[in-house]
Order: structure tokens, then C-alpha cells, then sequence
């Protein structure tokens, strides 16, 4: 590294090129500390913090890297929140070179093939049925291979003969089954039988029930 990048990287300084032609992807914030350097005065001062950063590229498996970027103070807060999901721009070369683009918005990115948990098709298949009321819910800015979106799903699930329980997991969701997004809705699902937190709500069923009661979600019993 160059003596001039490596004192660019500790003022927080942002590699221009790395801005202009790094390639585009989705970053979830993990971690963020301040240091003490600052750029700018007052109001209009530019901490320089570390941002430990999920990242995500089109059909390249999620990986956490870091940068140490000058953010706008007022921005920090928002940054450090948890969950703060933002552009990144990532060296082709070196992927765990990236820096925060804050004048982009976050893309939507895909996922690589076999990315995360267990598939959903899989688990839909070979599950063991329950219910799954939804709590709350929120896109992901991520599709699956296909092409579904994704989504993140707090749900209390319930199983015959078991005590309910809460788990949160990202689903795939078809369109069509997109209206039937809300809190409280009780919808039929899918459980991993080595896996009580893998679940999968199945939209296929969801949206026939949903047709068959004129839109009422059915009551568990």
C-alpha cells in the first residue's frame, strides 16, 4: 500500500477510483466505532469511523469487511442505530477493500446459489407442518436465485402438541403472496425437523387459503 493512500485511509479519506468503477453492493452495518480523528469543524465536522460492514454482491456469498470512512456527524447516529443498510462499493479485485457510498441508494442485490440457511424449497418439501403468525416483517433488498424477493420475518410458530415459540428468519416471497405481508396474519408453514428456527411459510397454501376464506386468515386451533 502507498504511503499516500495509507495516510488518506486515516484521515477517512475514500479512494476516488474505488467510488467511480468498485462494483455496486448491498451493506448492512454491524458495527460502527469512532475514533478520535475528525475532519472539519463544529457543526460541519466528519468523524472517522470504523464500520464493520455485511456485504453482499450479486451471486457472491454475504462476507463482513471493514472501512475507516469520514462520515457527516449528523449521519452517525443513523449509521450506529443497528440495521442501517447502505450502498457499498467494493474493489474487483481485493473484495475486502469497500467504502460506504452514501450518495447512492442501497441496490437490490441476489443471492449466490446456496447462500445462508437451508433452502426453502427443501425445507417445504421435507418440513413438518405448522402455522406461523407473523409479528413483523421488512424486505430484505435481496432476491433469491430465482428472482423472489426476500424478506425478514419475526414469527410466533405454532405446532400441535408444542408450546408456541418466536423465531426470525428471511423468506422468499412469490408476488402474489406479498399482499398477505402483515402483522398478525396467521399463515401455514413449514418447520425443520433438525431445525426449530428453520422455517418457511408457505405462500403456495397462504395464498389459497387467503382466496378460500375471501381474504380472512384462518384461526389455529
Amino acid at each position: 500500500m502507498g504511503l499516500f493512500k495509507k495516510m488518506g485511509q486515516l484521515t477517512g479519506s475514500v479512494d476516488k477510483k474505488l467510488l467511480t468503477e468498485g462494483l455496486l453492493g448491498r451493506g448492512l452495518i454491524t458495527d460502527v466505532k469512532q475514533t478520535s480523528v475528525s475532519r472539519g469543524q463544529d457543526a460541519y465536522s466528519a468523524p472517522v469511523c470504523i464500520f464493520t460492514v455485511q456485504v453482499t454482491l450479486d451471486d457472491v456469498p454475504a462476507y463482513e469487511a471493514s472501512c475507516r470512512q469520514a462520515v457527516p456527524l449528523a449521519l452517525v447516529p443513523q449509521l450506529a442505530s443497528g440495521g442501517a443498510q447502505v450502498a457499498v462499493r467494493v474493489n474487483p479485485n481485493d473484495h475486502s477493500e469497500i467504502a460506504l457510498d452514501l450518495a447512492t441508494e442501497a441496490p437490490t442485490v441476489r443471492m449466490a446459489e446456496g447462500d445462508g440457511a437451508a433452502k426453502a424449497s427443501d425445507i417445504l418439501a421435507t418440513g413438518l407442518d405448522a402455522r406461523a403468525v407473523i409479528v413483523e416483517s421488512m424486505p430484505l433488498g435481496k432476491t433469491n436465485p430465482a428472482g423472489l424477493d426476500m424478506y425478514a420475518f419475526s414469527l410466533t410458530v405454532m405446532r400441535d402438541g408444542e408450546a408456541p415459540y418466536q423465531t426470525q428468519v428471511g423468506n422468499p416471497v412469490p408476488k402474489n403472496a406479498i399482499p398477505l405481508i402483515y402483522p398478525g396474519h396467521n399463515l401455514p408453514a413449514k418447520v425443520m425437523a433438525s431445525n426449530p428456527k428453520g422455517v418457511v411459510i408457505d405462500w403456495e397454501r397462504s395464498v389459497q387459503e387467503a382466496t378460500q376464506h375471501g381474504g380472512e386468515a384462518p384461526v389455529a386451533g
